[in-house]
C-alpha cells in the first residue's frame, strides 16, 4: 500500500534552558569525522484502545514541551553540525513537523509494514548529507485517531543505546 503524507506544519523546538558556555562545543571523534553523515531513524506507533481519545493538539503540545525539556539533557542534539567536525551546541533547536496520513489506517501499517513507506514517517532523508541538523521529529496523525512519532538522529551523535535512551526519556516526559 502506498502511503500519502501531507506535512501541515513545521517549526523549530528549542531547549527549555540554555546550554552552559563550557559545553557549547561538542567535538566528533576521529572515527566519527571519517564516517559518512547518515541518519538512524525510529518510528514509534501509538493506537488508542480506550473509549476516550486525547485530542491531537494536546498530544502535539505535550510532545513539544517534552522535547524542549529533554533537549536540555541531550544538548548537542539541539545544535548544528559544523564542517563534519563538531557540533556547535548553540540551542538553535530541532525541526518538528506535523503531518496528516491521508489514505490508510494505523492498523494497515502495523499489519503490513513496507520499509520504503515507513521512511515517509520521518522528517528528512536518511542519507541527507547536507543537513546541518543532528535530530528531527515528525508527528504523523492518522485519520483513525492513532499517531506515529518519527525520529531521525545523526549517527555521529547517537548509537543505538543512546538513541533509545533519548526516545525513552521523551516518552516518559510525554506520558507523565
Amino acid at each position: 500500500m502506498k502511503v500519502y503524507i501531507e506535512v501541515v506544519s513545521k517549526e523549530i523546538i528549542k531547549p527549555s534552558s540554555p546550554t552552559p558556555d563550557h559545553l557549547r562545543h561538542y567535538q566528533f571523534s576521529f572515527l566519527d569525522q571519517l564516517s559518512p553523515p547518515v541518519y538512524n531513524s525510529l518510528v514509534l506507533f501509538y493506537e488508542f484502545n480506550g473509549e476516550t481519545q486525547p485530542r491531537i493538539p494536546e498530544i502535539s503540545n505535550h510532545l513539544k514541551t517534552s522535547l524542549s525539556e529533554v533537549l536540555t539533557l541531550f544538548y548537542p542534539l539541539a545544535g548544528r553540525v559544523k564542517d563534519n567536525k563538531f557540533i556547535d551546541c548553540n540551542d538553535e533547536g530541532i525541526p518538528y513537523l506535523e503531518a496528516q496520513v491521508k489514505n490508510c489506517k494505523l492498523a494497515d501499517i502495523l499489519k503490513n509494514p513496507i520499509p520504503e513507506e515507513l521512511n515517509k514517517f520521518v522528517p528528512f532523508e536518511l542519507d541527507d548529507t547536507a543537513n546541518e541538523y543532528a535530530l528531527g521529529i515528525q508527528l504523523n496523525i492518522f485519520e483513525c485517531g492513532g499517531f506515529a512519532i518519527g525520529q531521525c538522529v545523526s549517527h555521529k551523535l547517537a548509537d543505538g543505546s543512546s538513541y533509545f535512551m533519548f526516545s525513552k526519556t521523551i516518552e516518559r516526559k510525554h506520558i507523565s
